[in-house]
């Protein structure tokens, strides 16, 4: 019976990593799991979008989706209408993957960051709820030397952006409450390590694979301009970070910080994921690479690579720093069984190729211009002629 089941509260469930972890819990417990969203969502939309990761997940009938729940999410401030929403629904655990995903906007990231989730743990104190589940980012300890802490961060001398600031403050927040809590701190999540899907928004690497599509592929180039440092990228895959969600959520019973990243003997750097974006993707004649944006010829390039560059100017200058994380929990967590799988740059180009062969603009590139590089690999097309084949195009 449902009322002999555990109901958890997931914020943010419309976004990416929300909707990825409903979908889990939705497939891998008999947790009935509870959507709270704000106006603008239909309630249509939400469930497709979950469907598509429980049907990756081996759920094709939907069956899982019995339990999911969905709920208005109250007004902020809106302390009576928090404190309904968690007696009415019995939430006895809050996940919250709640946070504005712009950089810079002041006022949505407070709303997301400090704002509600002072209103979630009010409610969740209230309601005694077993454990706060906060998500938050590996970057938030800021541009620093040192190795990121599994510990309360320190102010750092600079932040990337607003928003890692932000996402630090909500950890003080969230570790001050009295709460027992689990804050996981994931890098740059990418797709299925298994077979590359990915559900997301172009945020991170899919960015820059997006952004040169639509901006730079409307013609054959003979050379191309990237900005890409010899740094390794701290990529996730989201395989990866469901496991190590999982694996905490059962086994770490004490409050705990966990960065949830890659190993990084293995990472690729930035400069060899532009390498096999060009040889697979692309096939310029010649692939040209510079260590920061003031090095690239700027003024001589076409006004297309200015927006691109100019776009891609962040997570570019997020990329040149040299991020270190301390990894004990997910070593110990491995060490007693998780099966962590690391991102490669055989990996990676699972997730390209994914990415290619479901773009309209790489299809057309290739349809237009493949007559230019005759002896390229049909990689992207072969590969979702496949996916077409075997009855998997949904996925594209």
């Amino acid at each position: 019976m449902e009322a002999d089941l555990a109901r958890v509260l997931v914020i943010g469930g419309t976004g990416y990593l929300g909707g990825l972890i409903a979908a889990t819990l939705l497939t891998r417990t008999q947790d009935v799991v509870v959507l709270a969203t704000r106006p603008g969502h239909e309630r249509d939309d939400i469930v497709a979008r979950l469907r598509m990761e429980i049907t990756a997940a081996g759920d094709r009938e939907g069956d899982s989706l019995e339990r999911l729940r969905i709920v208005p999410l109250p007004a902020p401030g809106d302390a009576r209408g928090f404190s309904g929403l968690f007696r009415e629904q019995r939430i006895e655990e809050v996940v919250n993957c709640a946070g504005a995903v712009h950089y810079h906007d002041v006022a949505a990231l407070k709303q997301s960051n400090v704002d509600l989730v002072n209103d979630l743990l009010a409610a969740s104190k209230e309601a005694r709820i077993a454990r706060f589940i906060h998500i938050s980012t590996a970057f938030a300890h800021g541009f620093t030397s040192e190795a990121a802490p599994e510990t309360l961060l320190a102010e750092p001398a600079g932040d990337p952006t607003e928003y890692t600031r932000f996402k630090r403050r909500a950890e003080w927040i969230v570790a001050e409450s009295g709460l027992p809590f689990l804050i996981l701190r994931p890098s740059i999540v990418i797709g299925d390590s298994r077979d590359g899907h990915y559900f997301g928004p172009p945020y991170g690497l899919y960015q820059y694979w997006q952004s040169f599509a639509k901006v730079l592929m409307s013609r054959y180039r003979e050379t191309i301009h990237v900005v890409a440092s010899s740094h390794k990228l701290p990529l996730l895959h989201q395989d990866a970070f469901i496991a190590t969600l999982m694996a905490a959520r059962e086994t770490l019973k004490e409050d705990a910080f966990v960065n949830v990243v890659s190993s990084p003997d293995l990472l690729p750097t930035v400069e060899e994921l532009w390498r096999l974006f060009s040889d697979l993707v692309v096939h310029p004649r010649e692939l040209r690479v510079y260590g920061s944006l003031e090095e690239a010829p700027l003024a001589s390039l076409d006004p297309r690579y200015q927006v691109f560059l100019a776009h891609t100017a962040v997570n570019t200058e997020i990329a040149r720093h040299p991020w270190r994380f301390e990894t004990g929990h997910r070593d110990r967590l491995m060490a007693h069984g998780l099966v962590f799988p690391q991102v490669t740059i055989d990996s990676v180009r699972k997730c390209q190729s994914r990415f290619a062969g479901s773009s309209e603009s790489v299809r057309r590139y290739h349809q237009k211009f493949e007559a230019l590089f005759p002896g390229a690999p049909k990689e992207p097309r072969a590969l979702a002629d496949r996916l077409e084949t075997a009855g998997g195009g949904w996925l594209l």
